[in-house]
């Protein structure tokens, strides 16, 4: 027997960190949220991630992806009690900052040309000898050339984040259709105009006059028509965890190969590869071998640590490695927020607020346009 039609304001689809948040920004405004995911709450590359909010330490210019990634990085701090008020759960939000380090020639070119833009440009780096930098954090490699500190670069636990963003979104009215797959997007066409008319899901029908796809890697699958196609791939990324050393880190610790993020329940995430794997979630011994090599170049001392756990994710990627933010300029109703690749985690609370005020106020605060799904269409028009 079919499950009933069931009908909301609007439909998500995905509740990654990107479905959950935008979800309790509509609720807290009173609408009704029906989420919609093919799994478990923040299973995919919500859960798999290691928690960096790190604009500067990969930033290769000051551009308007950089300005997005900075400015969700300043809403953090409030966003961590908001949250902590809503749901009880704390993110550990963390503000030690980033050490970049040097470790071979081409290393200390690599960081000289980036604290030269970085300083001339005003933003907050500090150039460290190795001596001060092992001062910091007396663990790492001895054989350092010199470090980069990001002060301004901070961190959050992001499996309490998504237990965080679950349970507010909850408490604000939001509804989860887990294990639920999305197979359709319901189009009507009226008056010659496109407009969204809801989901087709693996329970049947949910109407709703908004939709947003924050479906992550799987998010391509969902087309309207083949004029609007777009590609997010999956991009595999596998971790390592191993047993905290003492004295502890308290630092990220980041190279161009590696980086080691410190948790304050007693272990470090070793990061990562990335690997086009297509849908294969497979953690494998020339993944985990290649992770432990590089966090041992950051500490030598990481060798005789125990390993507690591997796991690995599907980063969404989209061809131009930006998200895809806003409306669907063909068809009425239908948002995107996905794309987000290596920075989901980071860009949540941008993106959750931009989305939400696109949908109640029928404009955004931030300028969306160049991270329309529009430009994947000029593209191809141009080739």
């Amino acid at each position: 027997m079919p499950e009933p039609v069931v009908q909301t304001d609007v439909a998500v689809i995905g509740a990654g960190v990107i479905g959950c948040a935008i979800a309790w920004r509509l609720g807290q405004a009173g609408m009704r949220v029906i989420v919609v995911e093919r799994g478990r709450i923040g299973g995919e590359a919500s859960y798999a991630a290691a928690g960096m909010l790190a604009p500067l330490v990969e930033a290769d210019r000051q551009d308007e992806f950089f300005n997005l990634t900075a400015a969700s990085l300043a809403m953090y701090a409030d966003l961590a009690r908001e949250l902590i008020a809503s749901s009880g759960v704390d993110i550990e939000y963390r503000a030690e900052g980033t050490l970049y380090l040097a470790l071979t020639g081409e290393d200390e070119e690599e960081l000289d040309r980036r604290w030269q833009w970085q300083h001339e440009t005003g933003l907050n780096v500090k150039r460290l000898s190795a001596g001060h930098a092992l001062e910091l954090e007396p663990l790492i490699n001895s054989g350092l050339r010199f470090a980069l500190k990001y002060p301004g670069d901070h961190q959050v636990d992001n499996r309490r984040l998504m237990a965080a963003l679950q349970a507010a979104a909850r408490n604000a009215g939001v509804e989860f259709q887990t294990h639920t797959e999305a197979r359709d997007l319901l189009i009507e066409n009226v008056a010659g105009l496109k407009r969204i008319n809801g989901v087709m899901t693996a329970r049947g029908e949910v109407q709703a006059p908004i939709v947003v796809i924050a479906a992550g890697s799987w998010s391509s699958l969902l087309r309207c028509d083949e004029s609007s196609q777009f590609e997010v791939e999956p991009a595999r990324g596998q971790m390592v965890a191993i047993e905290m050393p003492a004295p502890a880190v308290r630092h990220v610790i980041y190279s161009r190969r590696a980086y080691l993020v410190p948790r304050l329940s007693g272990y470090l995430i070793a990061g990562s590869t990335l690997e086009r794997a297509g849908y294969d979630k497979r953690v494998t011994a020339g993944g985990v071998a290649s992770i432990i090599e590089r966090a041992i170049e950051i500490m030598p001392g990481a060798a005789g640590q125990a390993i507690t756990e591997t796991w690995s994710g599907l980063r969404p990627h989209a061809p131009d490695d930006l998200p895809i933010l806003g409306a669907d300029p063909r068809v009425g109703g239908l948002i995107y927020a996905t794309g987000h690749y290596r920075n989901g985690i980071l860009l949540a609370p941008i993106t959750a607020q931009a989305i939400s005020q696109l949908i109640i106020k029928g404009e955004s605060f931030i300028d969306l346009a160049p991270f329309n799904v529009s430009r994947f269409s000029r593209h191809r028009g141009a080739a």
